[in-house]
Formats: structure tokens, C-alpha cells, sequence
């Protein structure tokens, strides 16, 4: 399984979850953001991608946040990004490097 498959399946798996959550059919839940019942059946199994409007259509029905049906993306520690950014000049690698300073400091 790729990783791209991977995501769309656990997206798919968020959004069949709250829409279980919210008592709701697939049915209802498609008929919300004007999709048809067998897309939202893909979309919750990974197999169909969604336009980014329609995401946020689907987060909004749910009455969740569109983040609560991403998954987690681990931040990279700063180990990594400096390897990363061992070829750019020091001023560039610095102000990287304090980005992911500060977002692991607010985790």
C-alpha cells in the first residue's frame, strides 16, 4: 500500500467515523454536499480523491474541523531538517531550523 493510498483510506475511515458519530446515512451525509451515495461510498473506502471544496463541504456537515479528518503528520525533528538543509546557505538553514523550533515547542 502506498503512502497516498494509505491516506485517502484513513481520510475515507475519519469521515465514515463521524458520520456514524452524527447518526447520518451515507445517503443524507452525500445528499448534504451534493455528491451521490456510491462517491461518498469511495471516498470513505480511499478509493475516490475528493476536491478540496468538497472536504470542506463534508468537515462542515460533520460539524468538525477539516484537520480532524486528516491524519497526523509527524513534525520532523531538527536533526532531520538540518540534514535536509546541509547544502543551503546558513542564514536559510537558521530561519528553517527556528520554524521547526517553534511548532515542536507548541506540540
Amino acid at each position: 500500500m502506498t503512502d497516498k493510498t494509505r491516506f485517502y483510506a484513513e481520510v475515507g475511515t475519519r469521515i465514515r467515523r463521524q458520520r456514524e458519530r452524527r447518526g447520518l446515512t451515507q445517503q443524507a451525509l452525500a445528499s448534504m454536499v451534493s455528491l451521490s451515495r456510491a462517491s461518498l461510498a469511495n471516498i470513505e473506502r480511499g478509493k475516490q480523491k475528493t476536491l478540496l471544496d468538497t472536504f470542506v463541504d463534508l468537515a462542515s456537515a460533520l460539524h468538525v474541523a477539516p484537520a480532524k479528518l486528516l491524519i497526523d503528520v509527524e513534525t520532523p525533528t531538527e536533526e532531520i531538517v538540518a540534514e535536509l538543509l546541509k547544502d543551503r546557505p546558513s542564514a536559510e538553514r537558521e530561519w528553517v531550523l527556528a520554524g521547526v523550533r517553534t511548532v515542536r515547542k507548541d506540540k
